[in-house]
């Protein structure tokens, strides 16, 4: 019997370096696999009415009905966010939220294999944390969590190569008064004009978007994420044949 990976992301951009980072994972696990995009769907916050204390069945009517049954029938999850302000994003977050639902006294997600995926260009390292924290919470056995840069937000949205209150000017050694090496990371995908001030006259150009691909180091590390997941799956799988022999 095949099991079931089931992968979550919390990007709403489209076939965004979170979902191909989860995808790596996926595919090296070599079993059955299935990727949902909460923006694709509704799953709101939790209102903490605690009606799902007795059930572990939440009341509110939206696609985490669905969604927490798949998660249930899932044999391993693999939960990627981008990083918000240095916190996963809010799709990610309500749909953390609601799993408490199925946590209540019987832990019904308990020793579910699982693996975390952070995008970002500051803070991924603290969203990857968390997200590990709260699925081991949730009694999951979680091989791991893999980080990567992206583009930052403030140059795909138009005005940010000169924009003097842009998230990559505020964290520029000259504003923050802290060297977060982004120059270094980002060589070759954003230039420094000559011109650049950034208190007075930011000044970049943006040449190419940041992939995950481009992160070779990434992508072995997702990889063995997958290979690790699929170890125990399959251990588990013949522990549960031996059982059945018994």
């Amino acid at each position: 019997m095949e099991a079931t990976v089931l992968g979550i992301s919390g990007s709403p951009i489209k076939n965004s370096n979170t979902d191909r980072l989860i995808q790596e994972i996926m595919k090296a696990t070599g079993n059955r696999s299935e990727l949902i995009k909460l923006s694709d769907i509704c799953v709101a916050p939790c209102t903490h009415c605690r009606k799902c204390a007795y059930t572990n069945e939440c009341i509110i009517e939206d696609d985490f009905k669905w969604l927490s049954k798949k998660v249930l029938e899932a044999d391993a999850l693999v939960i990627g966010s981008p990083t918000i302000y240095q916190a996963a994003s809010a799709y990610t977050k309500a749909f953390i939220e609601r799993l408490y639902s199925l946590r209540h006294v019987k832990l019904l997600t308990k020793d579910k294999i699982a693996a975390t995926v952070a995008i970002g260009w500051v803070g991924q390292d603290k969203v990857n944390e968390w997200l590990q924290t709260v699925l081991k919470m949730g009694g999951m056995d979680v091989v791991g969590g893999v980080t990567a840069h992206g583009t930052t937000g403030c140059f795909v949205c138009g005005p940010g190569e000169t924009c003097l209150y842009s998230i990559w000017n505020f964290f520029s050694k000259e504003v923050s008064g802290k060297d977060y090496g982004l120059e270094k990371i980002y060589e070759g995908y954003l230039e420094e004009l000559p011109d650049n001030e950034p208190l007075t006259n930011p000044s970049y150009k943006v040449i190419k978007y940041i992939e995950i691909e481009d992160q070779p180091e990434v992508i072995a590390e997702a990889k063995r994420l997958g290979e690790e997941i699929k170890k125990k799956l399959e251990k588990r799988m013949s522990n549960k044949k031996e059982m059945v022999k018994i």
